[in-house]
This record gives C-alpha cells, sequence and structure tokens, in this order.
C-alpha cells in the first residue's frame, strides 16, 4: 500500500511538472518562408563577460559580433580587409576602433600587400574595440588571416591540366596533422589532392552522448560558426597541412557546408524541455572552437541576457534569426519548395536567397583559399535553389577580383539524383542542376571555363550512369567515386548500389572493393577529370561510428551523464603509419573494428590511377620503400 502510495506521488508530480516549449511558435505559418527582419531583435543572447555563465571563448558577444571580409585586386596581388562588425545598441554612444596587424585606426577598411604580411607568417592579427564614453567596453579578436599570396606553389606534371584532372583521396576522420605526415605519400604516388572532412567549428562535445556514443561522426556536418578549428585540429595546423601537402605536390580540397548550421536544440542553452510520456530535460552541446550559439528548440521562457523569447543566433559568423527559414520538415523530395526551404533533420535552414547570406557565404569560401584551399565540396547542395548557389559563385568570383577562377579551383556539388533525376537533373525545370543551372551561372556573368570548374557529384556511379539516360552536362563535370561517407552504415546505404560499389565496410571483401576502385580507373566510356577515392574507417561491433581519433573514446568523457551513458566508445589509432600497405581492416574473416582503412596505398589501386593520368608503373620499393625508411626511424 505504501509502495502504491508513492508511485502514485511520482507519477503526479511527473505530470504537474511543466514540460510545455514554446517549439509551436516557431513554425512556419502557410507558404512564409523565413524568420522577419523584427526576429532580429531577440539576438545578443550571449552572457556578458563576468557572468557566471561567461566563457573566455565567449569573448565580447554580447556587446560586439563580426567578421573579416576578404576582397583582392583582379591580379590578387592585393587584399582589401572590411572588418564587418554590429555593436548590441544597448551600449548607446559608441565608438569602433579596429586594428589591422599593428595598425589601429577608426575605418573598418584596411588594405594590404605581399610586403605588408611578410612579417605575419601565422598569420595577420585582426580585432576591434568598442569604446563608450572613451572607456573601452568591449572587444573581438577575430581568427588571424593567410592571403592568396602566402601559399607554396604546387609542382605538378601537365597530366593533371593545372589541377582539373587527377585523383583526390577523401581522408575521412584523418587528424590535420596526420594528414601532414601523410602528403609526402600521397604525392609521390600520383594523387592531385587530398580532401578533408568538415573543417569549420562543430559541435563536439564530451558532457554528452548521442545514443550512447561520444561525438558521432555525423557532428562535424552542424556547424556552429565558419572558425577554422574543427575536431581534426585549429587553423594553424589546418594551415600547416595545407603548406606541407602543397609542397609535396599535393592540393587540398575541402567540405564547405552551407546549407544549415547546427541542429534546432543542439545549442548552449543550459536546459531544454520536452514532454514524450513523461519530462526530459537535457543541457548544452559544446563547439570545437568554443564558440556560443543559441537555437530555438525545446526553449521555454525569455533568454535572460536579451530579456526576449529566444532567437536563432550564431555570433561568431555571425547569422541572426532572419538569415535562417522558418521551421518546416524537409519531408518531400521531389516538391523543390520543400527541398529548398525544409530544413533537413532539424538542422537550422539558412535563408540562401538572402543577399547578406550569400555574401557571407561567398567571404567564406574567399577565406578557405586564402589559406590555400583549392577548392571545395558543398554538402547538401541539392537543398539550395540552383539561382542561389549560382549568386553565390558569382560574389566569390568578385571577391577574388573578378576574373577568372584560379586554374585549379574545383568546387563539385553533392546532389544525390536518386528518384528525383526529373527534378534535379533530367527534367530542365527551374531546380534542375544541368543546363538550367549552367544557363544561371552564365546570367550571373560566369565564362564557360569558370563554369567548367563547377562540377556536379555523380551519385549515379556506378550504377545508374549516366542518370538520364544521356549526358545531360558534359561528363567532365561529373565528379566520380565508388563510395562516400554515408555509404558506410553496414546496414543500409544512402545510394542503393548493391553489388556495384560502396562494399568495403558493408560487405567485408576488400578484393571486390580494389577491383571496384581499379574499374572506375580504367574505363573510358565517359571523360571524367575528377575521381575520388575514399579512405575512411571500420566502425565498431557496438555500434560505434566515431572517428578513431580518441575523441569518441568514452574515457574521454568528463561529464558524469556521458561516463553514465557512453557504450559505443571508439578507441584511438594513429591514423598515420607508414608501414601500411592499404585494406588495413582486413577482411570478413579476420576484421579490425575500429581501423582506419588506408585504402589509398593500395598499389594496385595507386598503378590504376596512374595508367588513368599517364604516369609510369610504381614497384614496390618505389612506392612504400621511403614510408619503410621512415618507420624505421620511428621504431615502428
Amino acid at each position: 500500500m505504501i509502495k502504491a502510495f508513492l508511485l502514485s506521488v511520482l507519477i503526479i508530480g511527473a505530470l504537474s511538472e511543466d514540460c510545455s516549449n514554446l517549439n509551436g511558435e516557431y513554425g512556419c505559418q502557410g507558404d512564409q518562408k523565413a524568420y522577419p527582419d523584427s526576429w532580429d531583435e531577440r539576438r545578443w543572447q550571449t552572457p556578458p563577460r563576468n557572468d557566471e555563465h561567461w566563457k573566455e571563448s565567449y569573448q565580447d558577444m554580447h556587446d560586439v559580433v563580426g567578421y573579416a571580409q576578404l576582397k583582392y585586386s583582379s591580379d590578387r596581388r592585393i587584399c582589401t580587409i572590411k572588418f564587418i562588425a554590429t555593436v548590441n545598441p544597448a551600449l548607446g554612444n559608441y565608438q569602433v576602433l579596429y586594428k589591422f596587424g599593428d595598425r589601429e585606426q577608426e575605418s573598418n577598411s584596411f588594405t594590404v600587400t605581399p610586403s605588408q604580411t611578410e612579417s605575419y607568417k601565422d598569420g595577420f592579427p585582426i580585432s576591434c574595440r568598442v569604446l563608450v564614453n572613451g572607456q573601452e567596453k568591449a572587444k573581438l579578436v577575430l581568427e588571424d588571416e593567410y592571403f592568396l599570396w602566402d601559399n607554396p606553389t604546387v609542382n605538378q606534371g601537365s597530366q593533371y591540366e593545372r589541377g582539373q584532372k587527377g585523383a583526390i583521396v577523401e581522408l575521412f576522420g584523418w587528424p590535420y596533422d596526420d594528414i601532414a605526415e601523410e602528403c609526402e605519400f600521397i604525392g609521390n604516388a600520383g594523387y592531385m589532392a587530398v580532401k578533408v572532412f568538415p573543417f569549420q567549428e562543430a559541435i563536439l562535445t564530451f558532457d554528452t552522448v548521442e545514443n550512447g556514443e561520444l561525438n558521432p561522426w555525423w557532428f562535424l556536418y552542424q556547424p556552429v560558426s565558419y572558425r577554422l578549428k574543427s575536431r581534426m585540429g585549429d587553423k594553424k595546423q589546418f594551415k600547416n597541412m595545407i603548406n606541407t601537402c602543397r609542397k609535396n605536390g599535393v592540393r587540398v580540397y575541402a567540405d564547405a557546408v552551407i546549407n544549415h548550421m547546427a541542429g534546432n536544440g543542439n545549442d548552449m542553452y543550459a536546459d531544454h524541455r520536452n514532454w514524450s510520456g513523461s519530462c526530459i530535460h537535457w543541457g548544452p552541446k559544446a563547439g570545437s572552437a568554443g564558440s556560443p550559439w543559441w537555437t530555438t528548440g525545446w526553449q521555454y521562457g525569455v533568454n535572460p541576457y536579451s530579456g526576449k523569447k529566444p532567437g536563432l543566433e550564431f555570433p561568431s559568423v555571425p547569422y541572426f534569426a532572419s538569415d535562417f527559414h522558418c521551421d518546416r520538415a524537409c519531408n518531400a523530395w521531389t516538391n523543390p519548395f520543400i527541398l529548398n526551404y525544409g530544413w533537413l533533420s532539424g538542422l537550422t535552414d539558412l535563408n540562401t536567397e538572402k543577399e547578406y547570406v550569400q555574401q557571407r557565404i561567398a567571404d567564406y569560401l574567399t577565406e578557405l583559399l586564402s589559406i590555400g584551399v583549392s577548392g571545395v565540396r558543398i554538402d547538401a547542395a541539392k537543398h539550395i535553389y540552383p539561382s542561389s548557389l549560382a549568386s553565390i559563385f558569382k560574389k566569390l568570383k568578385d571577391n577574388l577580383g573578378g576574373g577568372e577562377y584560379p586554374e585549379d579551383f574545383t568546387a563539385y556539388l553533392e546532389v544525390l539524383f536518386g528518384n528525383e533525376k526529373e527534378l534535379l537533373l533530367c527534367g530542365g525545370g527551374d531546380y534542375s542542376y544541368g543546363q538550367p543551372f549552367v544557363d544561371k551561372m552564365k546570367a550571373q556573368g560566369l565564362s564557360d571555363d569558370d563554369i567548367d570548374k563547377i562540377k556536379i557529384w555523380g551519385s549515379d556511379y556506378p550504377k545508374e550512369f549516366p542518370i538520364c539516360g544521356y549526358w545531360e552536362i558534359t561528363p567532365k563535370r561529373h565528379v566520380i567515386g565508388l563510395d562516400c561517407h554515408d555509404d558506410q552504415n553496414p546496414g543500409s546505404s544512402s545510394r542503393d548500389m548493391q553489388d556495384k560499389g560502396s562494399v568495403y565496410i558493408r560487405e567485408r571483401n576488400p578484393e571486390k572493393h580494389r577491383n571496384f576502385n581499379i574499374q572506375m580507373f580504367t574505363r573510358t566510356e565517359a571523360d571524367w577529370k575528377i575521381k575520388l577515392l575514399l579512405s575512411s574507417y571500420s566502425f565498431m561491433e557496438n555500434g560505434g561510428a566515431g572517428f578513431p581519433d580518441g575523441k569518441s573514446e568514452c574515457k574521454n568523457c568528463t561529464g558524469e551523464q556521458c561516463k553514465n551513458n557512453c557504450s559505443k566508445s571508439v578507441p584511438y589509432q594513429k591514423a598515420y603509419d607508414p608501414n601500411s600497405t592499404g585494406y588495413d581492416t582486413g577482411d570478413k574473416a579476420n576484421w579490425k573494428e575500429g581501423s582506419y582503412t588506408r585504402v589509398h596505398r593500395d598499389r594496385a589501386t595507386i598503378n590504376a590511377m596512374r595508367s588513368w593520368m599517364g604516369l609510369e608503373e610504381l614497384s614496390e620499393e618505389q612506392l612504400y620503400g621511403k614510408e619503410k625508411a621512415k618507420a624505421k626511424m620511428m621504431g615502428l
């Protein structure tokens, strides 16, 4: 009887707890597309300095936010830096002083040349101070910047067509320092480039787990800022890796996430709540650079610092509420309105039709090229209207001086065709990435040479190409690859390749996978220029799918919730291994879990690639001899 009474009290108590939230206020109304400009008044949600919830990495983003825009002259030997700052109007009358290098000035614009940056090899410092009545009230220090002229020259043979033909090794889950060590081998093997996965600041937390897993790989695709400090390393490590690769004749391409920011409810708010049979509460996430960010998901009161209801705000970009589409489910894959305006899996969808958002994305891509990246993969591109992408590429061109894109620039768009092929490529409608997209880019002033450098990832390869039954756009604008990281789940695949590809992790059959990659490099039915080779890692039998970089290892949990609920640990393994000759996870009979595959080190695959590129075959000694000597020196 006593037990029954106590149980009833607990149930009544749980039911009486208010678990309501404000989610219902944030959904789209009818054909509404974006949040109104007036909602930008909900910003300034970051705790101020000296508040108990303030963190050093927040700086003074309660009072000032901003970023540096880079615009080059036509010869790209002069760069104008513009500090675009926004100050909290609550400060009243204020003055902003901008510092570029060692010079402080009232103007937010500063022009630099190579001679002016020679003494800043580790990056050009930029900051601003906000003064009220002559006293410093707030300060914002940006990441140091680099410029196009700082980048080492990439020496490659004429076969590479100045960076427009070659194989790109996609090093999924590799830290920057390991890639820097690997680039000598990659250059010697004859690969054109490496591709790194999302390098902008994203969710990285050691206090909580997601379904028992610490930092699953897909957290990388939930950006919280455009700062270049990621799970794989900070901006200086990124720059060192790029310089090392370029000096070894290897270009670097990068995975840019520009369709959305972090998921709704995955933010820095201390408490979220929801009713789902019982009252559920959860705490904040954290970002890889410590930036603050605020979403509207599962919030239930006013923000204590803005005094208003929560609004979408990513101060380190900065983005505010009106820079986003209103909350709409992405649940109709053949409806272009839903594809563009819907929130993919709850990810906060950027208002990519807005001029400021387009310019901010173009400025971000300009920063990437300035640090030495040769090009980008555009994640979730089919969720951005082709006309918006054309505008972004035009703004990027203007930032680079208005002439042709750099000779080795390549952008390839992730456009999964599948059952939406008529909409996305074959049908000729407004949402097509085929000829209509070409026409939109031409209307923006892009040349034929520029357009050839903006390619589509061929998700129809190897099973269904050409997806339309004919080549809607020239094959040289299709980037092909056997695998993508979404295909690695042993139980499913984002593409229905079945036995036509994506077989290594799923089927654990190295020989079959090797033969498919050799086939990719020896096919002659289309003039593909860029071919991708995924070098990934095996998942854990316990379901752990995080990188083996140690950041998904349960022993690194710091919070009690994480320690008590982390059940899918992925042990650390160093990505660079000079002893590797590829396919390091074995086969189905002798499988190594949580291990880097290093597929790109397989000699048969390398020589097939080299034959395609018109390069001579390498012997085992030519390919691995120097690496074996390194291993011996390292005591491995």
